[in-house]
């Protein structure tokens, strides 16, 4: 009985190893797959990938090169977890067919994201600002919204945080729950959890509209809870420091000017601050402030009819709650409604116009899409995009670019009957064009 029990434990063992070492080829043959999957737009390298008994993946030093931003993104670890090891080597399969993870988590330590022009300039917004942008740059010259640039004016060169995610699947009552926190370098930390309703339902009548059964709505899911917990690490301070030398006064002179501005700002749309609410938002802009955002909406609210409430019907429909610093607050506005608030930005921005006439403050972009010539060497760098190859007999070929060797094109095209994938050796081709966008900037 001793013997057949060394036996045993032995089996167990030896299938243990080969199951871990199985997993751990897979891991590493998976992660060189998805770095030449994006190859074209970024290099993506790591010093390790681990796999443990539990299931979780742990890949160490990563840095991943985006090559349009001239930037290089450093992770310190990233933790993974989707299930077991049985549930992972399904987990792709599984997503594909609208099957969730009963939980899983997603960990990242030390990320490093530094600042340069052409990270700047891709974060740039040009759009018109709205009231949110308006009121947060109240009180700080002459800017319109707090952005990339001007925290870079702040101090920021880089972002630096670490994030956990944390994910759990209800299957009871069919709903998801998401919760974790990001605490980013000397600015916040947030923790947050999500809890949505009828996720499963949704999937459900998905999948029956599919097979053609008689399912005449679509289930939606529903927001039931939202919590968000914020601290102030450093950010409201450097924008206090930043926007006072604008302003050419003290930090403390700052933030009475800054409630006042946005308390004119308001009032001229008709929505009227309650003094509780000015000394709750005096101190949430101040160093290390501590703000708690709750809501917890009733079955009944439709957040497609928000624009029909008022202030108190919302709070009372979506059960709001505010705390600044411990300290809950219990008032408001007076006349607030979302048209008043959209229309802030309407006086403010035709005010700033009648001082300033002759000041063009903002660029049109316009997006176009056209077919663009493309040398046929750089073709790999362009998987998945929508492609177009006449070839020296005069036969265009249009369709999604599946992949490339050394000697042919794969493009997928659309027929009646479905998609066909033809190979297009590449010295008959004459011409070969990318479906791109093309941005236009004017003044």
């Amino acid at each position: 009985m001793l013997r057949f029990l060394i036996k045993f434990l032995l089996l167990v063992i030896v299938l243990v190893a080969i199951t871990m070492l199985t997993a751990q080829w897979k891991l590493e043959k998976d992660v060189n797959s998805f770095a030449r999957v994006i190859a074209p737009f970024a290099d993506f390298k790591y010093e390790s990938a681990r796999i443990g008994l539990s299931g979780e993946v742990k890949l160490n030093s990563i840095s991943v090169y985006i090559h349009s931003l001239s930037t290089s993104v450093e992770i310190g670890e990233l933790r993974l977890f989707v299930g077991s090891l049985y549930d992972l080597a399904f987990f792709e399969s599984n997503v594909r067919h609208n099957k969730l993870p009963e939980n899983a988590h997603l960990i990242l330590q030390d990320v490093l994201v530094p600042f340069n022009s052409s990270l700047l300039r891709a974060l740039e917004n040009n759009q018109t600002p709205d009231s949110f942008d308006l009121l947060s740059a109240a009180y700080c010259g002459d800017i319109d919204r707090i952005g990339i640039q001007e925290m870079e004016s702040m101090g920021y060169d880089y972002l630096a945080f670490s994030s956990k995610e944390f994910y759990m699947l209800d299957k009871y009552s069919g709903s998801v729950v998401l919760n974790g926190s990001v605490d980013i370098e000397e600015l916040l930390n947030l923790e947050y959890q999500v809890n949505i309703g009828g996720v499963l339902g949704w999937i459900e009548s998905m999948e029956e509209r599919a097979i053609g059964q008689n399912q005449p709505d679509i289930i939606s899911p529903n927001l039931s809870l939202l919590e968000l917990r914020i601290k102030d690490q450093g950010y409201n301070l450097k924008k206090a420091e930043y926007c006072a030398a604008k302003e050419n006064v003290s930090t403390d002179e700052y933030y009475a000017g800054h409630e006042k501005k946005v308390h004119e700002m308001m009032s001229k749309s008709g929505i009227d601050m309650k003094e509780s609410f000015k000394q709750a938002y005096l101190n949430f802009i101040k160093p290390e402030s501590a703000l708690l955002w709750f809501i917890q909406p009733k079955a009944s609210f439709d957040f497609e009819g928000l624009k029909y409430y008022t202030f108190d019907e919302l709070r009372s429909e979506v059960g709001l709650r505010v705390a600044v610093d411990g300290e809950p607050v219990t008032e408001f506005f007076d006349g607030w409604t979302p048209e008043n608030f959209s229309d802030i930005a309407n006086k403010e921005l035709v005010q700033r116009a009648e001082k300033d006439p002759t000041k063009s403050r903002y660029k049109m972009v316009t997006v176009t899409r056209s077919y663009q010539n493309v040398i046929i060497s750089r073709a790999e760098q362009y998987i998945d995009f929508k492609v177009r190859a006449t070839r020296d007999d005069g036969m265009v070929y249009e369709g999604k670019l599946k992949k490339t060797s050394p000697k042919s094109l794969w493009i997928t095209l659309r027929k009646q009957k479905g998609e066909v994938v033809i190979p297009l050796a590449r010295t008959q081709i004459v011409k070969f064009e990318v479906y791109k966008e093309d941005r236009k900037t004017e003044e």
